[in-house]
């Protein structure tokens, strides 16, 4: 009885969910905030370290002690400088569940930054197609994420360690369009700072209504429009590196899997392995094309649970502005479903100096992106 009724919560959920991606353009005209405004700061230092967890599935069915015991080892483990989390980090969760998540990463990071005097630790998060499938109003998880955040320079003061940035109010669809400045100075002004790294936080939002069935959302045009400002006018510096991370891969994500199942020499793609089929949005609408152009040349996905590693799309290709970096996070808990060997986390290290063209090189990548899947039997010791 249980099940059937989780069944019919997941399907009234979806069709909810569904809904609210198919609305009309003219449905989400709101404020227009200038796109420095989406900005927040950290100081960039070199072999800066991201650690990506991602589809984390936590709900009122999770043993919620054990599954927040696994994020903290991956966490200390790693000690990075900046968490993301990548979506469905949630999924039939209550508001309790949603607290306790955003609460342990603020004392995480305020932990690792105090065993750090020199550096900072903060964590930042985007949503997945799960995310909103719980019990609270769809804002409610930026709301509990901003009771963290601060301005820049007044973490250790406030005890406040989230990187984000959102408007309920705007005009943009999605929860999450902010991006993280990683800076040679975070006291120098918008117009003259050296930008290192640009790290895009981007909502790839959840499902959309095909009628009777139901398919994956795309990143919306004005959210792209938004990427593509950022590069344009929101600093002078525009030799910085551009990263982003998201929930849903894009179709390109297949396309690359393909040409590196059939390549001779995968070794020369990328490193990792597909564990299940790629699941993408419903249709191409060209956000892989438009993000490139807004000078992004990495991508970090979650959403396909146990595929992970790290990809350069058209690898073969001689021009530069056809390449990118397509990465999947393997999921970093065992909610839902999952192959006990296949669980963890991915880091990923900033090193100084390098072009986009040796950022996008399996050296780089070899060397500095590492997937760590230890398997769940090692969280339970």
């Amino acid at each position: 009885m249980k099940k059937i009724v989780f069944a019919l919560l997941f399907f009234v959920l979806i069709c909810l969910s569904a809904c609210g991606s198919n609305e009309s353009r003219e449905q989400q005209i709101g404020k227009q905030y200038d796109v420095s405004e989406y900005r927040t700061t950290m100081q960039y230092h070199d072999n800066f370290e991201i650690l990506q967890l991602t589809d984390l599935h936590l709900g009122i069915e999770s043993d919620l002690k054990a599954q927040l015991g696994i994020i903290e080892k991956s966490i200390k483990e790693s000690d990075p400088d900046l968490i993301i989390l990548t979506g469905d980090n949630f999924m039939y969760a209550t508001k309790s569940i949603v607290r306790q998540l955003i609460s342990t990463l603020n004392e995480l990071c305020g932990e690792l930054t105090s065993n750090h005097p020199d550096r900072l630790t903060k964590f930042a998060i985007t949503y997945g197609n799960h995310d909103n499938q719980g019990d609270y109003p769809r804002y409610y998880t930026n709301s509990v994420v901003k009771e963290f955040t601060c301005p820049d320079g007044k973490e250790i003061e406030t005890g406040k360690y989230a990187a984000f940035v959102d408007y309920e109010d705007d005009n943009l669809f999605g929860l999450t369009n902010y991006y993280i400045d990683l800076v040679d100075d975070r006291e120098k002004s918008l117009d003259t700072v050296d930008v290192k790294y640009r790290i895009h936080i981007i909502d790839s939002n959840t499902y959309y209504s095909l009628g009777m069935k139901y398919g994956y959302d795309v990143i919306h045009t004005e959210q792209l429009l938004h990427a593509k400002s950022i590069y344009e006018s929101a600093t002078a510096d525009k030799e910085y590196i551009g990263m982003a991370f998201l929930h849903i891969p894009f179709q390109e994500y297949d396309q690359v899997r393909i040409q590196y199942q059939q390549s001779e020499h995968p070794e020369k793609i990328g490193q990792g392995e597909f564990g299940e089929n790629t699941f993408f949005p419903y249709e191409n609408n060209g956000s892989f094309t438009m993000l490139r152009e807004a000078n992004i040349v990495s991508f970090f996905a979650g959403h396909d649970h146990v595929n992970y590693g790290d990809f350069i799309y058209n690898e073969s290709s001689d021009k530069l502005e056809d390449k990118a970096i397509l990465s999947y996070g393997v999921k970093a808990t065992n909610q839902l479903y999952h192959e006990k060997d296949k669980i963890g986390y991915k880091e990923i290290t900033l090193k100084d100096n390098l072009t986009t063209e040796e950022f996008i090189s399996i050296e780089n990548i070899k060397e500095n992106f590492k997937n760590i899947t230890t398997g769940y039997d090692y969280y339970e010791e």
